[in-house]
């Protein structure tokens, strides 16, 4: 079973999908479970998990009840404000959903996730952990994958996901800071990686050549029992199309044997996200 493990959907008209602004016209408009349907069923993809798009507890009530209309949204991952006074409840109430799988904290797109560490939230984080609830990271910049690898060290007990491989400056050209943080990451098993972003991270009219180091390091890091694939959809659009997306990907982990790229390709979503 094939699952797109990062998704986002949103309506604008719904007004705090904050990121996004009229300078990125490829994706500023509406994107709906209607316009993503054909191009699961073009690459023959069954399920996915919805990813929050906005810093709202509003957003969570959209993506569940998107879930509820449409039996293929598999699990939701939702935000949350871990500074919240009422933050137990709050996820008291959404863990309460059984599509529920887990949460993404970001303040200001998460240009830095410094914010994270504020010993204050502790209490917050352990809320997460003891409602079974998957923490996933969003990392804009590479630079900061140490902060996640001490949040990791500092959080026994939960499990965790890094997005789009946290974020390499493939455009650049940095490779070295970025692959030893990899390195240091991965070396706790509570963590997966979503293989995603890549073409987005990379300069335009890239293609498998370019993304060959950076895949394959992931892959010998994370090894196939600990990444998920995911598109990333609409976002994606900014540097490509879906479907090309899905062949580049395809290629690049070609070389492993066809249980490897089963897990890859769904069995581990499936399985951390208790779809």
């Amino acid at each position: 079973m094939t699952i797109d493990a990062h998704i986002h959907f949103w309506r604008l008209a719904r007004g705090d999908n904050a990121a996004l602004s009229p300078a990125s016209a490829q994706i500023y408009r509406d994107r709906e479970p209607h316009d993503l349907k054909p191009l699961l069923d073009s690459a023959d993809i069954a399920r996915i998990v919805v990813v929050e798009g906005a810093e709202t507890l509003a957003e969570n009530f959209y993506t569940l009840g998107l879930a509820r209309r449409f039996s293929w949204i598999a699990g939701v991952v939702g935000w949350v404000d871990p500074s919240s006074p009422s933050i137990v409840e709050e996820i008291a109430a959404l863990s309460d959903n059984p599509r529920f799988k887990g949460v993404r904290p970001v303040r200001h797109d998460n240009l830095s996730i410094a914010w994270m560490l504020d010993r204050r939230l502790e209490p917050r984080w352990r809320a997460i952990r003891d409602a079974r609830l998957i923490l996933e990271f969003l990392v804009q910049n590479p630079d900061e994958l140490q902060l996640v690898t001490h949040f990791v060290r500092s959080h026994p007990g939960m499990t965790f996901v890094l997005d789009h491989c946290g974020k390499p400056d493939i455009a650049g050209g940095r490779y070295e800071t970025w692959a030893a943080d990899i390195v240091e990451l991965a070396q706790h098993q509570d963590v997966a990686c979503k293989f995603s972003g890549l073409l987005n991270c990379a300069a335009r009219g890239a293609g498998a050549a370019e993304l060959a180091p950076y895949a394959q390091h992931v892959l010998r890091c994370f090894t196939h029992d600990r990444i998920l694939w995911a598109s990333d959809w609409p976002p994606l659009e900014l540097a490509t199309t879906y479907a090309t997306w899905r062949s580049v990907s395809l290629g690049l982990i070609s070389g492993l044997p066809s249980a490897e790229r089963a897990a890859i390709l769904g069995g581990n979503a499936e399985r951390i996200y208790r779809l």
